[in-house]
Formats: C-alpha cells, sequence, structure tokens
C-alpha cells in the first residue's frame, strides 16, 4: 500500500509541476503587438472657428491601430488608443475627420462636406477611410517623448 501511495504522490507531483511550468511559459510569451504611445492632444478648426462633435481618427503610416477622439465645444480632443489607451503610435498618421460641424453654424459650409467641390477636399468613400462626409487628405505627426498638441485646419 505503501508503494501505491508513493506512486500516486509522484505522479501528483510531476502534474502540479508540469502544469506551472505550462502556465508560466504561456503567460511568458503573450504577444504584445502595441507600440509604445504617445500623448496627443488637439484643436480641430474650420475657417479660424472651433469643429465641433466630430471623430477625428488617426492612421499611422508605420505598423500600429489607430487611434480616436471626438472635439469638444471647443475644438479640442483628446487621442485613444484602439485598446482604450490614452495616446497614438509615433510617426506619420492620415487623419480622417467624419461628421462634425463648426460651433454655432448650422449651414451646409458649416459641416464636413459630402462631396468634393472646387473649395472642398475629396472625400474619402469606403468604410475603412472613413465613409462619406469624411475628410481624408489631413496629416499629422506624433512625436515620441514630447507633448503632441497637434492643430488641424479643415480647409
Amino acid at each position: 500500500m505503501t508503494r501505491i501511495f508513493e506512486i500516486h504522490w509522484n505522479v501528483a507531483r510531476f502534474a502540479t509541476i508540469a502544469m506551472l511550468s505550462i502556465a508560466t511559459t504561456t503567460v511568458g510569451c503573450a504577444p504584445n503587438d502595441k507600440p509604445d504611445l504617445a500623448v496627443v492632444t488637439g484643436t480641430l478648426t474650420k475657417n479660424s472657428q472651433p469643429f465641433v462633435g466630430a471623430t477625428v481618427e488617426f492612421y499611422p503610416e508605420e505598423p500600429g491601430a489607430a487611434s480616436y477622439g471626438i472635439t469638444d465645444e471647443e475644438g479640442r480632443f483628446t487621442l485613444s488608443y484602439s485598446t482604450g489607451d490614452p495616446g497614438a503610435a509615433p510617426g506619420k498618421h492620415t487623419v480622417h475627420v467624419i461628421g462634425g460641424r463648426v460651433k454655432g453654424g448650422s449651414g451646409a459650409s458649416d459641416s464636413v462636406p459630402a462631396e468634393a467641390t472646387d473649395d472642398a477636399p475629396a472625400m474619402a468613400a469606403s468604410p475603412l477611410a472613413g465613409g462619406p462626409g469624411a475628410v481624408a487628405n489631413l496629416t499629422a505627426e506624433v512625436v515620441e517623448g514630447e507633448v503632441n498638441d497637434i492643430k488641424l485646419t479643415i480647409p
């Protein structure tokens, strides 16, 4: 009976050590694809007036996911990475603006135009590029380790 107990004890001890080794290896090898993020705030204007209620999307040229923000009543925004963490990946970005209007404005000329004209930029046509009504020809650069307060102007 003692021999059976020793075998059972050794098997249980081996199984416990094996499970702990697997768990430790799995946790240690978890991928972290998120780049180091830089804090980004900014202001969006049109005709020198705050542009409010717009979604601002930063798409990095280098690997990394997009960052998003919504303009307040002063046209100010703060970006959050796609994971919800504050900031954006460092580097050059294409910026899309979806929706919004000039503060206090109510006319069509005070909102993001739905189609290109001689005075307005071409609009993005695909959902990936922001969908109809999105200004997609803005750019910005996010610098790691610096205060990124980016001024964007809708033409």
